[in-house]
């Protein structure tokens, strides 16, 4: 049962639901309370558990359906008896009598071959299954594994040996009515094996290609990315600002280990007599950080200053004290806009009315001066994210080494490699010193682990 009922969870997964390891735990004894013998019972109870929404719902019933559709759910083999049968090995075989008349040749013939010919499809369907675990039936990713992964199973079943004693059989012409019977059903053998198969493909490979996919978004360049895959990107933002939320919305309170708070404990304990009946400990805590993110939108920069916006966009709960502003030339502030817009209208805004123009950090430095460096203090991070190319004009160094000095801390975040800082007009060299950390950040992978670092040590 928890082998069956853990192949079902993956196959969800596969699927696109997600299932907890607690959800998981509360199908298993939702499925031995109920059985496998009731597949309408046994649906309801699972979907009880591994269907939170209407969408996986509707996913669940599919793949619920397809993955059962090969089980009987009448047969005695399910599921506590699922290995008292097995074909093609000694161990768990029984002699099992044909309904044909008995010669010595009926007699002589393999498990395999009995089986066949008394359709045990109970033995065959549990066999099968096996045989397809063991044959990687599904870790299936491409179409051409079918042939190969339906040849093991056969093999695994038996089918070598069943050859050779069909060969044999056929020297004697008193066989040729037993041959032509087992040949008819070994064919229905390979066709079961192929549909279970092609099931098992289905089942297990239907979102290899979207996995894939969202997999090499999430490491190619953000500048390399075409516009047709914006829709996929924010999906991917957003789960990413998710994760980040959920490993940090919370705020820790350590209580009851650690260190001992001395002045809390005495006070606590001032009624009696300085015996310690109570003790007091330090309390830790992550308190959200203040954040100011500022970012270059000009054509060279402007889609990975698209993809963190729309990242701070989805971070807005966690990150609740964040103010956004964006330049090419000159600077503006934008947080009111992700404050009372949607990510898609704040976007659309930012990039018609800021974007595209041509870089002037000097300029925009000076403007951030005067709308919020006296904002800046010991408890604020500031994030830059340029690629420091000033089309030879002034980078107002002393502005930014400024912000440096009031702030917690400075990240510059650099979509270029480090090969091309300094070269042509980019004066990156100018701002480094002034900088706590200089990063490359040129995926979505970076931009999940900078600013995931970014709430861990906040």
């Amino acid at each position: 049962m928890q082998k069956m009922l853990g192949d079902f969870i993956h196959a969800l997964r596969h699927s696109g639901l997600p299932v907890s390891p607690a959800e998981t735990l509360d199908a298993l004894n939702a499925a031995r309370l109920i059985g496998f013998h009731d597949p309408a019972l046994l649906k309801s109870a699972l979907a009880m558990t591994l269907a939170k929404t209407r969408l996986d719902q509707a996913k669940y019933e599919v793949v619920f359906e397809q993955f059962f559709s090969v089980i009987d759910f009448k047969s005695d083999a399910l599921p506590k008896n699922e290995n008292e049968h097995e074909i093609g090995t000694e161990t768990g075989t029984e002699t099992l009598e044909t309904p044909q008349s008995s010669n010595e040749a009926q007699h002589a013939l393999s498990s395999l071959a009995q089986q066949l010919l008394n359709d045990d499809q109970n033995s065959i369907q549990v066999a099968i299954a096996a045989a397809a675990e063991q044959a990687g039936a599904s870790k299936m990713q491409m179409f051409t594994q079918k042939g190969v992964t339906s040849y093991r199973i056969m093999q695994s079943l038996g089918e070598g040996p069943l050859n050779s004693e069909l060969a044999q059989l056929s020297t004697d012409n008193k066989n040729i009515e037993l041959v032509t019977e087992l040949r008819n059903k070994q064919d229905n053998l390979r066709q079961q094996v192929k549909d279970y198969v092609e099931s098992q493909f289905i089942l297990y490979s239907k979102n290899i290609g979207a996995k894939l996919r969202d997999n090499t978004l999430q490491k190619v360049k953000l500048t390399n990315i075409d516009f047709s895959y914006y829709h996929y990107m924010n999906k991917l933002v957003q789960k990413s600002a998710k994760q980040l939320a959920t490993m940090h919305s919370r705020r820790r309170k350590v209580t009851k280990r650690g260190l001992l708070d001395v002045r809390k404990t005495i006070a606590a304990n001032a009624a009696y007599d300085g015996f310690l009946f109570h003790t007091k400990w330090k309390s830790t805590r992550i308190e959200r950080p203040k954040v100011m993110v500022i970012c270059d939108v000009s054509g060279s920069v402007s889609k990975v200053s698209r993809f963190l916006l729309m990242f701070l966009y989805s971070l807005q709960d966690v990150l609740p004290k964040v103010r956004s502003f964006v330049f090419a030339s000159s600077m503006a502030e934008v947080t009111e806009s992700f404050d009372k817009q949607t990510i898609e209208d704040a976007l659309t805004k930012i990039m018609n009315n800021w974007a595209n123009m041509p870089t002037d950090y000097g300029r925009a430095l000076l403007d951030f001066k005067d709308m919020a460096i006296n904002d800046i203090d010991n408890k604020t991070t500031v994030i830059m994210l340029g690629d420091a190319r000033n089309n030879n004009g002034l980078g107002q160094t002393q502005v930014w080494k400024e912000v440096y000095q009031r702030s917690k801390r400075v990240i510059w975040l650099n979509p270029e490699g480090r090969y091309n800082w300094d070269s042509g007009d980019s004066i990156m060299s100018e701002y480094r010193p002034y900088c706590s950390k200089v990063e490359a950040c040129s995926t979505l992978n970076d931009l999940t682990r900078i600013l995931g670092s970014l709430l861990k040590n906040s």
